[in-house]
């Protein structure tokens, strides 16, 4: 009975210090915490001759499309059947009022393995249209034009929008 006892004092002594050592203790030494300034501005700017506090109310429109329709779509060389691959569209660089400024062209190396992103005028790329309906995405630039072009450095752009699924939090992100 006395050796229960003992080894039911020392196991809750164990898994009560233990549980103690993890406990957190806000705010630690004493320091205060330092509130960080936020500014907010606007992302885009709406099209000309809109309302630019609608919610909600904005249908598509013949000509729009998904940018992510176009992210990782291959582009081809020419509009021909038997066309080889140039790469593939990694991403698209948006301008303040929503334009597209440049395609961001993944090149070279194999499956993405040795590949460079090369940034491409919007107007170098071409929808071709098959009498089937069926599209695809033509480069006038060559394979070699985009080989030997330089490198873009994304880290030159600024950081986009925050997602909070990212972090693990709702909440906005830590500075």
């Amino acid at each position: 009975m006395m050796k229960t006892a003992l080894l039911g004092a020392t196991c809750a002594l164990l898994i009560g210090g233990s549980a103690l050592a993890q406990t957190a203790t806000p705010n630690a030494g004493g320091a205060a915490e330092t509130e960080m300034s936020v500014s907010t501005k606007d992302v885009f700017t709406a099209p000309p001759g809109t309302d630019p506090n609608t919610v909600g109310s904005i249908q598509p429109k013949d000509g729009q499309v998904l940018a992510t329709n176009f992210i990782g779509q291959s582009v081809y060389e020419s509009d021909k059947a038997d066309a080889a691959t140039v790469g593939e569209v990694n991403d698209l660089i948006l301008t303040a009022d929503g334009k597209i400024e440049a395609a961001i062209v993944g090149v070279g190396g194999f499956l993405g393995v040795g590949e460079k992103d090369v940034a491409v005028s919007p107007n170098q790329l071409q929808m071709a249209t098959r009498s089937d309906g069926k599209t695809w995405l033509v480069m006038k630039a060559t394979k070699d034009q985009l080989n030997s072009a330089p490198a873009f450095d994304r880290t030159k752009l600024a950081e986009g929008v925050a997602k909070p699924a990212d972090s693990g939090t709702a909440s906005p992100p830590a500075q």
